[in-house]
């Protein structure tokens, strides 16, 4: 029996999808950050469940060959990625990999037709978007990242997989708040102002959009702030009012105090005007990638009805336009839909119809109306995947064809099992390494009516 402070000797042979080593101890599964397979580790037990553990690493005594010296100084205390020290060859195999024991394991499917994980020429930077807590630190603050599994910052000076202008829009903020003493927000008492800064950025248009989130109704020399933050490449600075306790980011108060309040981000052939709220993927580069995969996997014929269920800002959908005769966008985000809707008009796309609605909630009464059902469908769902409502309608409807978007291979498992349970067949998936360092992976599976 392994208990909580043995050490002990491991050989990793597998990881997960969070950046975890496997390695088994007479049949107990024992996790450990950082570890790769191949390593041999002197490790600590630091937690023990029923069939499985945690360990960190003390020593490591033969180095995997996939380990490689990491470029970033702290990447083993932050949380905002897993294999900086893993060869980027080595991380598309473990990503194949990942997804194709979900599939086996959760999806229950035999020899799953999962290609090569297809890899950035130049992986890092990457990131369009970055969310920094910032909280009080030793009668200070700190800006930065969330160790993992905590609400430990990491302040963060230097990052290789941020846009470059990440990191000096954080230091301008807080150079300003301790020159005007604003005060960091303490999440225990409910006190302090500022909250979180978010950044995003466009590869195409070169905009950048910073986001100041505050615990009050005023940020005080706000327009001080944004006259700085302009100066160093900044083109619109909105303010967020969020003066809710809990861990929810961001309110639906925003309040523009420097340029349009949108960015503009282009992908493939198609121009996309973001909003802070609204959702947007992070990599422009495999984005276009992601939605060519995804149009293409539709098969579109020009005469087709194509539904995208988890539109945001025009996504997918907008994409396929050219190739439908009509699209239709459902989200759950006005914002989104309202972005979508100027999005279609900046590319004088008109056969695009928008929706705000869940998609759980309209889609199935659509597809109940004697109305015939889209020839195609988008899914594009949040980490927790489809709600089985969506499921269940898109399978009494006979949809003839599912092009289903996933940044989660274990949800993607778990409703592909339903799907292929109401008449579907998984024909493909697609990996594509949307983030570059960590474990996470985006897949684009494609699956057809096994009666049609």
């Amino acid at each position: 029996m392994i208990k909580k402070n043995a050490n002990l000797t491991i050989e990793v042979e597998n990881v997960t999808a969070k950046g975890f080593g496997i390695a088994k101890v007479n049949d107990f599964v024992l996790l450990t950050e950082g570890g790769l397979p191949g390593d041999k580790l002197s490790v600590k037990v630091i937690k023990v469940k029923k069939t499985y553990g945690y360990a960190k690493i003390i020593h490591i005594l033969t180095p995997s060959p996939h380990r490689i010296q990491s470029p970033c100084p702290v990447s083993d205390k932050c949380g905002g990625c897993q294999w900086q020290h893993c060869d980027y060859q080595a991380q598309l195999g473990f990503k194949k990999q990942i997804v194709t024991d979900a599939l086996t394991r959760i999806g229950g499917c035999t020899n799953p037709p999962v290609s090569d994980v297809i890899g950035m020429e130049a992986p890092q930077p990457y990131r369009n978007k970055a969310v920094f807590p910032v909280v009080p630190s030793s009668g200070d603050f700190a800006i930065g990242m969330y160790a993992p599994r905590s609400h430990r910052i990491i302040p963060i000076e230097e990052c290789a997989i941020q846009h470059p202008v990440h990191v000096p829009v954080i230091k301008i903020v807080g150079d300003f708040m301790r020159r005007h003493k604003v005060s960091a927000y303490d999440e225990i008492t409910h006190t302090g102002i500022m909250r979180h800064i978010i950044i995003r950025t466009s590869q195409a248009s070169g905009e950048v959009m910073v986001v100041l989130v505050v615990n009050a109704d005023n940020l005080p020399k706000e327009n001080k702030l944004a006259t700085a933050l302009i100066g160093i490449g900044a083109t619109t600075v909105l303010v967020n009012h969020n003066k809710a306790k809990g861990n929810v980011i961001m309110s639906n108060d925003f309040r523009c105090i420097a340029g349009e309040g949108y960015i503009r981000e282009k992908i493939g052939d198609v121009w996309y005007q973001l909003s802070a709220p609204s959702f947007f993927q992070i990599n422009p580069v495999q984005t276009a990638v992601l939605y060519g995969i995804a149009v293409d996997m539709a098969g579109l014929t020009g005469n087709d009805i194509v539904m995208d269920a988890h539109v945001g800002v025009g996504g997918v959908a907008l994409a396929a336009a050219g190739q439908a005769r009509q699209v239709i966008g459902i989200d759950i985000v006005q914002e989104a839909i309202t972005d979508a809707e100027k999005n279609a008009a900046i590319n004088g796309i008109t056969n695009a119809k928008f929706i705000c609605s869940a998609a759980e909630e309209v889609i199935p009464k659509m597809l109940q109306s004697g109305e015939p059902p889209p020839d195609v469908i988008f899914l594009d769902p949040p980490r927790k995947g489809c709600e089985v409502t969506l499921l269940d309608a898109l399978v009494a409807a006979c949809v003839k064809t599912i092009v289903y978007i996933s940044c989660d291979p274990a949800t993607l498992a778990r409703d592909i099992k339903i799907l292929a349970q109401g008449g579907y067949e998984l024909v493909a998936v697609r990996p594509v390494d949307m983030f570059p360092m960590t474990g996470k992976v985006e897949s684009v599976a494609l699956l057809r009516r096994t009666d049609m």
